[in-house]
């Protein structure tokens, strides 16, 4: 079944060629493909932004070139696609990206971003960057619990690589790379004021403006963002089997929450600001979150009281400058990061009563801290070989968790502490030391046009960090302009994820410990990727991966004790697909569809690593009803969860998730927009934490339930 389902979605990405043969004929076959038969076909561009007609990108090698041609399988969404959507924030925004499954933590079910069926509990395997500068904490490697709600009316593009790119980007672009680029003067060609409102008691106010004064111009984006979150229920949780305990032995009453509304509150604000004067950019991005829930408990058990909040920052700075020697292009770039993650309100691991009685007051740990990373980077791309462009570079990143706070009522064994709620911020039992890491680093990238058709794309990073050692990462890439309709590359690349803080430094802990001598994770993968240009508004594609993961991070159970420590002792493979297409079927309607397969095996138990679809259908449909109003259907069908190997329940159902998005805009710079997700009121889950090789149980059996059906009117002004 899984081979003929397959087979189908091969042939619908490849639907309108007459053959593969033909795709891949001689150039001079091709010669009355050119750009007047497409104005003529065609005419004007209304479609453009649904197809992304933007389809250049700088990610895959930091040079900008069309995204058939870069040397990588991505994707960019632009600033026009993402309000056709609707989308309220990144989650929306991602949603049609093939290959990527967005799934849920079990820290207050914080997104998690899946490519390719990479996935583990907090996902570290996925670098998000802002403006090209890694965002990731060194705590767990995620992108902290308090960032699950991006908005996204300050972002121009987002680019996108499936696949590794540590030859590039260093650490942790493992599985796939989202780089977040917001907006500048250049994108804001008048400023914007808009507001909305939606299920949940959501809130929502934007105002985009630009300013330009000789050489000099700078673009702002200002978005606030609030909700109360969906109120789905979780029916049972960590503490309702020790209920059933606790009534068998002595007759004890329940007090877990369960079932009760999952805690998904949070309320943003961010604010960024790009300027540029003559070689120089400057960038400066401020995010604040507060009152963020706790989902489905930071322990499994249901917290309603339990609040955190946190701040990101940002000061990016780049000069660019080709006058200083003929042939050379040179790049200066420094950059400061800072975030936080911090508790505002007492965070319930299980609920008062809880271990028999001996929590009155529930069992409270507060865990806080705030953490920066300073960047130095020079390069310069050489031009001076003829068809080649040959790129140098290095620089210094250095990583600080400092300020740890530790406020809780229990002792590291989880007996109560009688004294009740005790800061031991400085002393030996917080949960994580403080710590700094460093990296220098060096790359050299060549991208050889060796014949007319073909171009050759080989880079190689070296980086050696101060916690555990050095590390390796070549790529090699072959794209062949098949013909002028079609491209075919042949990739390669290598890429590492550098363990967490966690991992190496936890300390005080019932469950978990880290371990100092472990190393980094590796992945090794290889890729054919094809691209048909049947016209202007018809395209397709293919690409087919397989990769190797060594020395994957995973906790084992330590001898004669509670508790798990991290160790490289996991092994993975996976291979599959990705196909898309998109296609006009009537003057005004178009549609873009592709399709993901995934087949991912744990090889230390020979069995499916679980807790993703091994089958994604994604849609969209764009009707232009009138030169003012327009209606956006979007399909996203993901396919049954496995479950791990550890994990006996039945495989998570899969679930169609159905929305519309109806869109008015006139000539006098009014826009109106309803969007409705989950037009059906299906009832979405995703996979909860079962056990693992480090043990434990099904804390919540029945998964993490999504918002049923919800909706977000917005309507903005643009002066």
């Amino acid at each position: 079944m899984k081979k003929r389902l397959l087979a189908t979605c091969v042939i619908i990405a490849l639907s309108g060629t007459s053959s593969f043969a033909h795709a891949v004929a001689p150039l001079q076959q091709e010669d009355e493909f050119n750009d007047d038969y497409l104005d003529d076909e065609f005419g004007d561009d209304q479609f453009g932004d649904f197809y992304g007609s933007d389809e250049f990108i700088s990610i895959a090698t930091g040079t900008q070139q069309t995204i058939d041609k870069a040397p990588a399988v991505a994707s960019v969404i632009t600033a026009e696609q993402i309000k056709q959507s609707g989308a309220r924030n990144l989650i929306d925004a991602l949603k049609m990206v093939p290959g990527l499954n967005i799934s849920r933590s079990s820290q207050a079910m914080a997104p998690k971003f899946n490519f390719r069926g990479i996935t583990s509990t907090y996902t570290p395997q996925t670098l998000l960057m802002l403006n090209g500068v890694p965002t990731t904490s060194t705590v767990r490697g995620d992108n902290q619990i308090v960032w699950g709600e991006y908005p996204v009316k300050g972002i121009s593009r987002i680019e996108i690589i499936r696949g590794p790119g540590s030859a590039l980007y260093g650490a942790d672009a493992f599985a796939g790379v989202i780089n977040i680029i917001t907006k500048s003067a250049d994108d804001i060609l008048n400023t914007e004021l808009g507001a909305g409102a939606g299920s949940f008691d959501t809130r929502n106010g934007w105002f985009n403006t630009s300013f330009t004064q000789g050489e000099f111009k700078a673009g702002l984006s200002v978005e606030y963002l609030s909700s109360d979150g969906s109120d789905e229920i979780i029916e049972q949780d960590a503490q309702t089997p020790l209920d059933a305990l606790a009534q068998q032995l002595f007759e004890l009453p329940s007090v877990s929450l369960a079932p009760g509304q999952t805690q998904l509150s949070f309320e943003s604000l961010d604010i960024s600001l790009n300027a540029e004067y003559e070689a120089f950019k400057i960038s400066l991005s401020h995010q604040d979150r507060s009152d963020v829930g706790t989902g489905q408990g930071i322990a499994d058990a249901l917290d309603t009281s339990g609040r955190f909040s946190g701040i990101k920052q940002m000061f990016d700075l780049v000069h660019e400058t080709d006058t200083l020697a003929s042939n050379w292009k040179f790049r200066s770039h420094f950059n400061y990061f800072k975030s936080s993650q911090e508790v505002e309100e007492n965070v319930v691991l299980l609920p008062p009563g809880t271990l028999f009685g001996a929590f009155p007051q529930g069992v409270i740990g507060n865990p806080g801290y705030k953490e920066d990373a300073t960047t130095i980077e020079f390069r310069g791309d050489y031009s001076g070989i003829e068809n080649r462009l040959i790129t140098l570079g290095g620089g210094y990143r250095e990583q600080d968790l400092y300020e740890v706070t530790v406020s809780k009522n229990f002792f590291p064994d989880l007996s109560p502490n009688p004294a009740g709620i005790v800061d031991v911020t400085d002393t030996p039992e917080v949960f994580i030391p403080e710590f700094d890491r460093n990296n220098t680093f060096v790359f050299i990238q060549d991208i050889w046009k060796i014949a007319p058709d073909w171009e050759l794309t080989s880079g190689l990073r070296y980086d050696n960090y101060s916690d555990f050692g050095s590390t390796l990462n070549p790529r090699v890439s072959l794209v062949w302009s098949t013909s002028l309709k079609s491209t075919t590359k042949f990739l390669y690349g290598r890429a590492f994820r550098a363990p967490s803080f966690a991992e190496l430094l936890t300390v005080n802990n019932p469950v978990a410990l880290g371990n100092s001598n472990i190393e980094p994770e590796t992945i090794d993968s290889i890729e054919i990727a094809y691209s048909y240009r049947h016209s202007d508004k018809h395209t397709s594609s293919i690409n087919i991966f397989h990769y190797k993961i060594n020395d994957f991070i995973t906790f084992v159970p330590d001898d004669g004790a509670s508790t798990a420590t991290a160790q490289n002792v996991g092994e993975r493979t996976g291979f599959g697909l990705e196909a898309e297409t998109g296609f006009n079927v009537h003057e005004n309607i178009s549609i873009k569809a592709n399709y993901s397969f995934v087949e991912a095996e744990d090889d230390l138990v020979n069995d499916d690593v679980g807790d993703y679809p091994n089958h994604q259908l994604k849609a969209e449909m764009l009707w232009q009803i009138n030169s003012d109003w327009s209606l956006l259907t979007a399909a996203h069908f993901i396919g049954e969860r496995e479950r791990s190997h550890f994990d006996q329940r039945e495989a998570l159902d899969g679930y169609t998730d159905l929305g519309i998005h109806l869109y008015y805009e006139n000539n006098d710079g009014w826009q109106l927009s309803l969007a409705v997700n989950n037009l059906l009121d299906e009832d979405i889950r995703e996979p909860s934490v079962g056990p693992s090789t480090e043990g434990g149980s099904v804390n919540i059996p029945n998964d993490l339930p999504l918002a049923g059906i919800n909706f977000m009117f917005r309507v903005s002004k643009t002066l």
